[in-house]
């Protein structure tokens, strides 16, 4: 039963993961993109600047001809500490015309009934070539455009495809001809308390566009290092990332946490190491791959943070992103580290420097071969429920563990066998993580309801390569 390929999908293969910064822009006929929903704008009273800078790389010229603060934007107000900001762009193809063959813009020559002398010699025939123009496109604009803000890249808002002038944020952007101009508005949700901002376009193929929004440039794009406080930092073969602090609050996405339960937002930020000359963003999904630890050892899967559509979180290469990760906890927890999955390497960051309440002594346990260890801390009846105290800690280096409640945990008591209450067990604050999968080498504490107020006998725990039955008293 063991599940060595569970999770070939933890970062996704590299392939998969990986996105080229080089291929996305290319030169190609045109195609049609979709157009911007208008809605009324609500920020012109809270314009703070006006800008008319312009750069260039080799095939295009961007200029952003005005920048605009808004509290509010399309009926959305901005969170507490933050602040839209809404980009004017213009781009101008300026891509050198290309000298082509005339016959290969007329269609293939017709061979099929040629008449030949065969004493004529063979003339060579000069060539006619024509100058037609090269298109620009930008397959993703949320792949190659970013604002970097004292030292962080934070990616487009959603917002943007909702903006008079706004662009899809996945669809292609096409200017088709040299001297064409195009307009593309940007929205981003940045912190209100930015002082330095610039506009980062990443093109591997025809060069970086780089260009300054408010103060200074140069301290806008950092240093390529995490800016301000690190809790901890890990550095992976693709990718690095560190945490810088951690807070909690009742609500988050419009969500309201339960009683006794709040969110622990972690903010985080991070550099992809990926790819040669052209460099690749990045992803990771943090509700399968992402993980706090609490005192006692319980263990919280992510719920959501600043992610796509997709539910990924992304770095890109050079400068160091600015992501936010979100996780429902008990009130009463102390939380630990931050756990991340990076294909199947596990990596731990210290969130705080308050020493965690340790593991209570096991009062049985048992090994499952080379899989893993199960331990029983205790059992408890609990509002005519009976609760079990366990843990199971990962032997499994190349692949995460996943658990089947019902199968694997059957309980024996009263005579009669009973399996988990999964309503019951959903109410604990110490339920398994969601989904129930053990990261490779991870220990995970939990606790299991069961319907009965019958004194339990033991513990039936089925495997994945052996079994065994726990006494209980």
């Amino acid at each position: 039963m063991s599940k060595p390929n569970a999770f070939q999908a933890s970062v996704y293969a590299l392939a998969s993961m990986l996105f080229l910064f080089g291929t996305p822009i290319k030169s190609i006929a045109e195609k049609s993109g979709r157009s911007a929903i208008y809605l009324k704008e609500t920020c012109q009273k809270d314009d703070k600047t006006a800008v008319s800078e312009q750069n260039a790389n080799k095939a295009a010229s961007v200029k952003i001809s005005k920048s605009t603060f808004c509290q509010e934007l399309a009926g959305e107000p901005a969170p507490s500490g933050w602040i839209y900001l809404v980009l004017e762009t213009e781009w101008e193809n300026i891509h050198p015309k290309q000298k082509v063959e005339k016959k290969k813009l007329e269609g293939k020559t017709d061979r099929t009934m040629g008449v030949k002398t065969f004493a004529q010699r063979e003339g060579k025939k000069k060539e006619e070539y024509v100058e037609v123009d090269v298109a620009y496109m930008i397959e993703e604009f949320f792949n190659h455009a970013y604002l970097v803000v004292d030292g962080l890249a934070y990616s487009l808002n959603k917002l943007t495809e909702d903006i008079p002038g706004g662009v899809s944020l996945q669809e292609p952007f096409t200017i088709a001809k040299k001297g064409e101009v195009r307009q593309a508005n940007f929205v981003y949700l940045i912190p209100q308390a930015a002082k330095n901002i610039g506009f980062q376009f990443f093109d591997y193929d025809y060069g970086h566009i780089f260009l300054p929004v408010q103060g200074d440039l140069k301290a806008a794009r950092g240093r390529g290092k995490p800016p301000g406080k690190v809790l901890g930092q890990i550095k992976a073969r693709e990718v690095e990332i560190a945490a810088h602090s951690i807070d909690f609050q009742k609500e988050y996405a419009g969500d309201s946490a339960p009683d006794g339960w709040h969110y622990a937002l972690v903010q985080l930020s991070g550099k992809s190491l990926s790819g040669k000359n052209i460099k690749n963003i990045v992803q990771i999904e943090p509700e399968e791959y992402a993980w706090v630890t609490t005192d006692g050892g319980y263990f919280y899967y992510s719920v959501g943070g600043s992610t796509t559509d997709e539910g990924f979180i992304r770095f890109t290469p050079e400068i160091y992103q600015h992501q936010e990760l979100a996780f429902l906890i008990p009130s009463a927890a102390l939380v630990d580290q931050l756990g991340l999955r990076i294909k199947n390497e596990v990596f731990q960051l210290s969130l705080t420097d308050k020493k965690p309440e340790g593991l209570p002594k096991p009062i049985a346990t048992y090994r499952d071969g080379n899989t893993m260890e199960v331990m029983v801390f205790g059992v408890h009846k609990a509002e005519g429920k009976l609760v079990l105290d366990l843990g199971l800690r990962s032997l499994v280096k190349s692949s995460g563990i996943e658990i089947q409640k019902d199968a694997q945990f059957v309980l024996n008591a009263g005579g009669e066998k009973f399996n988990v209450d999964e309503d019951s067990t959903e109410a604990l604050a110490h339920r398994p993580p969601d989904p129930f999968i053990i990261p490779p080498g991870m220990f995970v504490r939990f606790e299991l309801a069961y319907d009965t107020n019958a004194s339990p006998s033991s513990l039936y725990f089925r495997g994945y390569e052996s079994e065994n039955y726990f006494k209980l008293k």
